[in-house]
């Protein structure tokens, strides 16, 4: 064991030093927008790419400081060509959309219209014949990638990340900093023409605001994606967790990992199974000040020594520390992972499920270490609940057969680990059929003393009400037919189950 463990650090060690030992990128140009009057957008990196404002432009309020309004007509800022062509970078940028007809190009620079030639990067409003409405496009010309439609909306800010790695032949388009689209492709080529944003060339004018354009040499790491959307100047938060925030972890041991800051010396780690603990920083969740970017637990002589418990979810947060720095320590975000229970979980149709098709197949995640399954299905909770002696399997799914419509069932799976059997829980589901939308919903509680009770109408042509505060002796209240859903049981009494 000694020797496995060894070789276990010796690795993630390894790991993590090849995530953070990346090159930092270069600033090529920057338009903070922050000047509030004039004609000239100020590159504030130095390199002398000033941008004139043209047309309508104006100074607005923006994400970061000042910001351009483009008005969807004749408003852009042209600034001087910037070589873009068979090399990596990014480009990245805050706007805040209208999404009239068509298309609107956020930023462009044309040498001509033809493949590889015309840099133009994009956004689809609600006409777009190419552009995913709500979409982003970023385009070479005849060499596109699109992210899916409709994740931008009208007066909204996003952060939009155009990215392109020339060694790898591959680029990104990242939204708020989440990765939204990538494809292998080749590079931009044009070599010539100004880089114009709020246009594609005289077309396809932008409308709303954009705010701190920002164009590097360099395919941005993540971290420093982060950075640029607080301005640029480096991320400090601790970042990429491992495993991904969330995640299902199926071994009693684990190796966490993550990336660190750009500023960061070394590490506070908090850990523990309690949310509000870990992000406090409680002193029994505080694991310790560390160098190395990973943290093994679940062994003995680690923390949790008798091993990660099934059915828990664990929360672990990283603040990145430099004495050198006044805001240090950099609090990070709190990160969780789960080791599932030894009972079958997610199960489909979900717990409570409506409207299920009659002839469908049931199935489930089995437990932690399960081997075989028992099924016990049935149209009482009570039987289902105490059913014993059934026959296992070796599959994750179960079809009981035709069922009838709008009525409920109750189903359990039992889980087998070679060492004992792990009674489940009792899932429901109805099929087709019945009434769904109960507003109050099924168990909903502080319900108005005088509700309107609503559903949406199943099959039937007419329905019947029962209600009461008896579960075992509902009396029928009235009867209707479609388009009269509603009941009305007039004033009820306080702090009553009904």
């Amino acid at each position: 064991m000694s020797k496995k463990l060894i070789y276990l650090v010796s690795f993630v060690f390894v790991l993590s030093v090849a995530l953070t030992g990346t090159a930092k990128a270069e600033l090529v140009a920057q338009w903070r927008f922050d000047e509030g009057s004039g004609t000239i957008a100020s590159d504030t990196s130095g390199n002398g790419n000033d941008g004139v404002l043209e047309g309508d432009a104006k100074w607005v309020a923006g994400q970061l400081g000042g910001a351009i309004e483009f008005n969807g007509s004749n408003a852009r800022v042209v600034a001087p060509y910037i070589p873009l062509d068979s090399r990596s970078h990014t480009i990245t940028m805050w706007v805040n959309p209208v999404l009239y007809t068509g298309e609107q190009v956020v930023i462009s620079q044309v040498e001509n219209n033809s493949t590889n030639l015309s840099l133009h990067y994009r956004l689809g409003g609600p006409g777009s014949g190419n552009v995913p409405p709500g979409g982003v496009r970023m385009g070479f010309y005849s060499n596109d990638l699109d992210t899916p439609g409709d994740l931008i909306q009208d007066n909204e800010w996003y952060h939009l990340t155009f990215w392109y790695d020339f060694e790898n032949q591959n680029r990104r388009i990242y939204i708020d900093g989440a990765l939204e689209a990538e494809a292998a492709a080749g590079p931009f080529l044009g070599t010539t023409g100004d880089t114009i944003i709020g246009s594609w060339g005289t077309g396809q004018w932008f409308q709303g605001i954009i705010d701190d354009v920002q164009i590097y040499n360099h395919a941005l790491s993540e971290g420093e994606i982060l950075g640029a959307m607080e301005g640029g100047g480096g991320y400090p938060f601790a970042l990429a967790p491992v495993p991904e925030d969330g995640a299902i972890h199926e071994d009693t041991w684990i190796s966490l990992g993550w990336r660190a800051g750009d500023f960061a010396v070394s590490h506070d780690l908090y850990l523990g199974e309690n949310f509000d603990d870990v992000d406090a920083g409680a002193e029994s969740t505080f694991q310790g000040n560390q160098i190395p970017t990973f943290y093994v637990i679940g062994f003995p002589g680690f923390p949790y020594p008798d091993g990660l418990v099934p059915g828990t979810t664990y929360y672990w947060r990283v603040d990145e520390v430099n004495d050198t720095e006044p805001n240090s320590p950099w609090k990070g975000k709190i990160w969780s992972f789960s080791v599932p229970p030894k009972t079958a979980y997610f199960p489909d149709p979900a717990d409570g499920a409506e409207s299920v098709n009659p002839d469908g197949t049931l199935s489930w995640t089995p437990g932690f270490g399960g081997k075989l399954h028992t099924v016990y299905f049935g149209d009482n909770f009570a039987d289902v609940d105490s059913a014993a002696g059934g026959l296992p399997q070796g599959a994750a799914s179960y079809t009981p057969g035709p069922l009838e419509m709008a009525k409920t069932y109750y189903w359990r799976v039992d889980e087998f680990d070679i060492a004992e059997t792990h009674k489940g829980d009792v899932w429901s589901f109805t099929t087709e059929g019945a009434v769904t939308s109960l507003d109050p919903a099924n168990g909903a509680v502080d319900v108005t003393q005088t509700p309107v009770l609503t559903w949406t109408p199943g099959f039937g042509a007419s329905h019947e009400v029962y209600f009461g505060a008896d579960a075992s002796s509902v009396e029928l209240k009235g009867s209707g037919n479609l388009g009269s859903e509603s009941y009305e049981p007039g004033q009820l009494e306080w702090n009553t189950t009904y």
